[in-house]
């Protein structure tokens, strides 16, 4: 199955970024270089506790924000995606193997526009280690991204 090229190419360009290290760090990209993406891309930080990890953006893009109407920044994932129960299940994942999650959803009824989105969850760390911030890109799937519904998942060829 195929997923957007923006995300394709994002996902390289996160890849080159790592190079040889476990995971790339925030500072390794500058607004600048991510002027392709930057309308589709947001922060997302991961917040520890005992009792839970939630996820909360910092930092949204002006597409994001009109996906869902509004501006989504200082909001928590659940709370942005509250009707889509497995979304927080991708950012946990993406924590936990300290590598890119691709996904897809419908994106809610709710929302500014109604249609299938193609998620990439791109994780950073600042100490090389532990994953403390995840750049998400999400774009709009086209009819020529034949995504499979069924699995809720993509593969970035390559």
């Amino acid at each position: 199955m195929s997923c957007p090229e923006e995300l394709r190419t994002l996902e390289a360009f996160w890849q080159m970024k790592r190079g040889d290290r476990a995971l790339p760090s925030r500072c390794d990209f500058p607004p600048h270089e991510l002027r392709a993406w930057l309308g589709n891309i947001g922060i997302v930080t991961v917040e520890r506790s005992d009792a839970e990890t939630r996820f909360r953006v910092v930092l949204s893009g002006t597409q994001l924000d009109s996906y869902r109407g509004h501006s989504i920044t200082g909001q928590y994932v659940d709370e942005i995606c509250h009707n889509i129960a497995s979304t927080t299940h991708h950012y946990h994942d993406c924590v936990a193997r300290a590598a890119p999650v691709h996904f897809v959803h419908d994106n809610s009824p709710n929302s500014a526009i109604y249609t299938s989105m193609g998620k990439l969850l791109l994780p950073l760390s600042e100490d090389g280690v532990t994953v403390d911030r995840i750049l998400v890109a999400i774009y709009p799937l086209s009819a020529n991204d034949a995504c499979s519904q069924a699995d809720q998942k993509f593969a970035i060829a390559g």
